[in-house]
């Protein structure tokens, strides 16, 4: 690839340009932007082209386009394309969108959906993917490397795509509510508020690499830090009495009911 296309630069459009501007410095990046604020800005952080005032061009020239966008704005855009997106394949965030609706909006031939989250502004998100069947072996790979920049892909068949935006991108607002949660315990117990912050911070990135690189069921890595009649077991039973579990998964579960579209 040589041009990436970016319509919209709002926080997750500017987020995973920025990310692949930061891996791929000789990349250029071409945008659509309503808002001459944020044009301006990514002008200046990306040195990015401006194509607002001729998006077929940007269709033409880039090898894959990014539409991060809201998706009541997907008429808006369907519009400034009067002969269509043809054969340039479309990396679309819209939440709650599907491939096909994007594809019949922009007559578009090809539409990859992706679901990243609020980490990708530090190039650690969790990037749900799903590929149409039609896409050649060679154009996945291009895209795959393009957008690993931004963190892991997770690829999925697209009816899981309602899953994966409820696990990775609410998930982890849901990990945000859980720090704070923890912290803020430590701060009913004496410890000042940014302390515990920090170290609640550490916590669960330190209990996440752990999972991770160890490779072993959290419940048996529960189980080698309760004691039998210990600290740990007791607020392990405390959270069991609030209906932990059951409260995250119902968490997940109707997060990822809200972002169906089928």
């Amino acid at each position: 690839m040589h041009t990436i296309g970016i319509i919209g630069t709002g926080f997750m459009g500017s987020s995973l340009a920025g990310a692949i501007r930061n891996t791929f410095p000789d990349l250029r990046i071409g945008v659509i932007e309503k808002d001459s604020q944020r044009l301006q800005i990514a002008a200046d952080t990306l040195n990015a082209t401006d194509y607002t005032s001729d998006p077929a061009a940007l269709f033409r020239e880039a090898q894959a386009v990014i539409l991060a966008v809201k998706p009541h704005d997907l008429t808006t855009i369907a519009s400034l394309l009067p002969d269509g997106a043809g054969d340039t394949p479309i990396i679309s965030v819209l939440a709650g969108t599907s491939s096909r609706q994007v594809g019949d909006a922009l007559r578009a031939s090809s539409v990859i959906r992706i679901m990243p989250n609020l980490a990708a502004e530090i190039g650690q998100a969790v990037i749900g993917i799903t590929f149409p069947a039609a896409l050649d072996g060679e154009r996945r790979e291009e895209i795959r490397q393009l957008l690993a920049c931004a963190g892991s892909l997770l690829e999925v068949e697209e009816r899981l795509m309602s899953t994966v935006t409820a696990l990775s991108g609410s998930g982890i607002a849901f990990a945000f509510q859980f720090i704070d949660a923890l912290a803020m315990g430590a701060v009913s117990e004496g410890l000042p508020y940014a302390q515990a912050l920090q170290a609640a911070a550490d916590v669960v990135a330190s209990a996440a690499a752990l999972v991770t690189t160890k490779q072993v069921h959290p419940q048996e890595m529960v189980s080698r830090v309760c004691s039998p009649a210990g600290t740990t077991i007791a607020g392990i039973r405390a959270l069991a009495d609030g209906g932990f579990h059951g409260t995250v998964m119902g968490a997940v579960e109707q997060s990822a009911r809200v972002a169906r579209t089928d």
